[in-house]
């Protein structure tokens, strides 16, 4: 077994860096004369970190490619790029991508390579559907002969999602919500799906909500033989749609889109299997589309598994509309039948969402050894890796400790190296570690508490063994990274090397290039300058701690006073809070504008800032996360009042001057903090951007992940509005409401029915409405204007 040293952390050309940021903040009693400005936080690049042009890894070393713009040339250029020698090599010269469609030369957007390597896979021309650019067009570009080829033609619309076959010859895309092929040899395309249709069926993409809260966009996946096409189908024909009004011309514009709100139908949901070589087009029975009941209500990941006994079956998470009991299923393209492999259920909640928050790397992932997939489930607690077989037998725990993993890198197999990134060190940090991987270790025995689920293909397992369980538990990992901090991790696709984006709360982000037992090999990115820059301003930093909550459990936060703080004074407190499932504020990483704008508060206007991270937030404990289930912004609420009351009796916070502000999430937060339990005797102020106010208009895989639905809990959703409590505003309360009204994530509705209840009751408020812009509430000059609105308004008002 391959032994891991001790990490040998940040020599040369980092502890250079070290040294010039003591060096500044040693210099800095003296030398910083500069005043922080609204203008400059928000309305120039005076504060952007540079960043390292990042890639995507080649199969060995620490070699990476990425796209460099060639402004000169109006053409952008694929490079290979070894990062420990320095060296670089032009794979595409884009000078050469002239498009004979349109008689000019393309940009490449993104790319992928065939098999083989003789073609690359060109994205260009792209458009946005919703977050994302995900439409535009595809061409081939042969490395041999430099020629260009569109995949198919402009005019018959933009292309999603292309993919090279397994053996580089063929070219699947979806084209208005229909599946299709191209023969790279002939150039004959052929059609797979023919039901796709505006407002009823979508082929091998998905909708709004399942882009926005399950992070599924690209539907569909080539099998590794080639052989198949699986794809998911969606029926989105009894969703309801939702209309919003573009005001800023003569005649108003309606957008529509369908948005399934909290209690609504959902798209129906099933797996198909296209064969390629005889056209048949076959759908798995998951259960899932047109049963009727919510037992089993969505399917939010798939793909394939490797070769299992000689062929390959699609994988699918099926989820009932509750979220809180997945089946891993297989299917078997050959005959179409479906087993579960594996289970797993939570009390409250289960998170398979891999594009937001704390989860990345997604739940399940296939070993190299063609035989096991590892599987990340809090079912113990706290989020942890277990090994399981292919065919979803149980081998054992794979980590274990009151700490979660939040990526799980790979297993280098020759080293017996297993790597994640865990919150092990502090919640309020990520560090990068390893732990022995032994492939000939026996398994941790049979699974107890829940039987096996019955009809498996390998018998079936659970997700990990039930507390108690007798197994042997794993060893204690080895902390690689060693600045404390947030260490955002990208390991090599050999696992020997990865690049580190660090930062904490003093520190923007810095990127190192590191050998995977943490020896430093050079910087990428230092940022210096702009280290050396925020020295000039002797800003106020975050200084952690802990505060009781409502329940007296202690609860991670930090506070901003200004430089030249003077304990004898009583200060105006200004609360941040997001508060969200899973969330954090409170962290020990670089906060950016949103952090300057607070340090300005304090620097100029005598603001101290407190965020704390209330019950429901993340990097603790499933209990501690999922103590809001159920009840959204009521225990949040409490903890924040909570925490607000702490802070005020400290002999420097004037009790009478306490405001509370946040957006989306948090615009709700401030809402229910200042006008539900003790809040109005709490809060004098409060600054709502974008927020919820009655969960009952927001999507319903987010919010029934959290609240179940209206019909089950009623009680929940009205204690969890803050248009309950609208009559509670007290009379010198001061309460400004922000939203845009395109918001087409947390509507403009939500604000219209806070105000109606605010009005039937009587209470003056103060309203900020954005024209045109969407829940980000950014652009131009937008971001300015709204931090100099809410700047006056803490100003005027405490």
């Amino acid at each position: 077994m391959f032994i891991m040293p001790k990490p040998l952390f940040l020599r040369s050309a980092l502890a250079g860096l070290l040294l010039l940021v003591t060096l500044a903040d040693a210099a800095a009693q003296e030398t910083a004369t500069r005043e922080l400005t609204l203008e400059a936080i928000h309305a120039s690049v005076e504060f952007n970190p540079q960043r390292f042009q990042g890639g995507r890894w080649a199969a060995e070393g620490p070699v990476i490619m990425y796209v460099e713009a060639d402004p000169s040339a109006g053409a952008t250029h694929l490079i290979r790029y070894n990062l420990e020698t320095g060296d670089r090599e032009r794979l595409i010269d884009g000078r050469t991508l002239q498009a004979p469609d349109v008689g000019r030369l393309i940009r490449i957007e993104d790319y992928e390579y065939s098999a083989d390597g003789s073609r690359v896979l060109i994205y260009t021309d792209s458009e946005r559907v919703w977050r994302l650019n995900t439409k535009g067009f595809y061409y081939v570009y042969d490395i041999e002969s430099e020629q260009l080829t569109p995949i198919s033609s402009r005019e018959a619309g933009f292309q999603m999602f292309a993919k090279f076959s397994p053996d580089g010859r063929r070219v699947g895309f979806v084209r208005d919500r229909n599946l299709f092929m191209v023969d790279l040899e002939d150039g004959e395309e052929t059609q797979f799906t023919f039901d796709g249709s505006e407002g009823r069926i979508i082929n091998g993409t998905t909708d709004w909500v399942y882009e926005e809260e399950f992070g599924l966009r690209d539907g569909w996946a080539w099998s590794p033989d080639g052989r198949y096409i699986a794809y998911v189908q969606l029926d989105e024909s009894n969703t309801r749609e939702f209309v919003m009004t573009d005001l800023r011309d003569q005649y108003p514009e309606e957008i529509r889109f369908r948005y399934p709100k909290a209690g609504e139908a959902n798209s129906e949901i099933h797996v198909g299997v296209v064969d390629v070589v005889d056209g048949t087009n076959r759908f798995f029975d998951t259960g899932t589309w047109n049963a009727g009941g919510d037992s089993l209500e969505y399917i939010p990941q798939f793909g394939w598994t490797p070769p299992i006994d000689g062929r390959s079956h699609v994988w699918m998470f099926r989820l009932n509309r509750d979220q809180n009991d997945l089946d891993m299923l297989y299917g078997d393209p050959s005959d179409m039948s479906v087993d579960v492999i594996l289970e797993d259920q939570s009390d409250t909640w289960l998170d398979v969402e891999t594009s937001f928050g704390d989860l990345s790397g997604g739940t399940v992932t296939f070993l190299e050894d063609g035989r096991h997939f590892v599987w990340l489930s809090e079912r113990d607690g706290y989020r942890h890796l277990y090994l399981h077989q292919n065919d979803g037998t149980f081998v054992r725990r794979l980590t274990d400790g009151s700490w979660n993993v939040t990526s799980f890198h790979g297993i280098d197999t020759d080293r017996n190296a297993l790597y994640f990134t865990a919150t092990a060190a502090s919640p309020m940090e990520r560090h990068l570690y390893w732990t022995p991987f032994d492939p000939n270790r026996p398994s941790d025995g049979p699974m107890r508490g829940r039987p096996a689920v019955e009809g498996a293909v390998g018998g079936g397992a659970q997700a990990g063994p039930a507390a108690g369980n007798d197994a042997v538990s794993p060893q204690e990992p080895v902390q690689i990274t060693d600045r404390s901090g947030w260490h955002s991790i990208s390991m090599s696709r050999d696992l020997r090397y990865y690049i580190d984006r660090y930062s904490d709360a003093r520190t923007p982000l810095v990127t190192s290039l590191h050998r995977a037992d943490g020896t430093l090999i050079q910087m990428l990115e230092d940022n210096a300058d702009l280290i050396a820059r925020l020295e000039e301003y002797d800003l106020p930093y975050p200084e952690f701690m802990q505060v009781p909550g409502a329940d007296g459990e202690m609860l991670n936060a930090y506070v901003i006073k200004p430089t030249n703080f003077d304990p004898a004074q009583e200060y105006p407190l200004l609360m941040y809070v997001y508060g969200g499932p899973g969330s954090q504020t409170v962290q020990n990483a670089w906060g950016g504008s949103r952090y300057l704008w607070h340090a300005y508060l304090a620097e100029q206007h005598g603001i101290l800032v407190a965020s704390v991270d209330s019950r429901g937030t993340g990097g603790r404990s499933r209990d501690f996360k999922g103590a809001t289930y159920r009840q959204l912004g009521v225990l949040e609420a409490q903890d924040q009042i909570a925490a607000a009351r702490h802070l005020s009796e400290l002999p420097y916070v004037d009790e009478d001057r306490t405001a509370i502000w946040g957006w989306s999430y948090g615009g709700f937060m401030t809402l229910m903090s200042m006008l539900s339990g003790d809040g109005p005797a709490v809060f004098e102020v409060g600054i709502s951007v974008a927020p919820v106010t009655d969960w009952r208009q927001y999507d319903t895989i987010y919010t029934e992940r959290y609240m179940s639905t209206p019909h089950k809990n009623a009680d929940g959703y009205r204690r969890g509005s803050p248009i309950t409590y609208a009559d509670r505003l007290r009379d010198d309360q001061n309460l400004l409401i922000i939203h845009g009204d395109l918001d087409d994530n947390v509507h403009f509705q939500n604000a219209v029915q806070m105000i109606e209840a605010l009005q039937r009751a009587n209470k003056q408020f103060d309203m900020m409405i954005y024209p045109g812009h969407d829940h980000g509430i950014a652009g131009g000059n937008t971001r300015l204007h709204l931090f100099t609105l809410a700047t006056n308004y803490l100003v005027e008002n405490l």
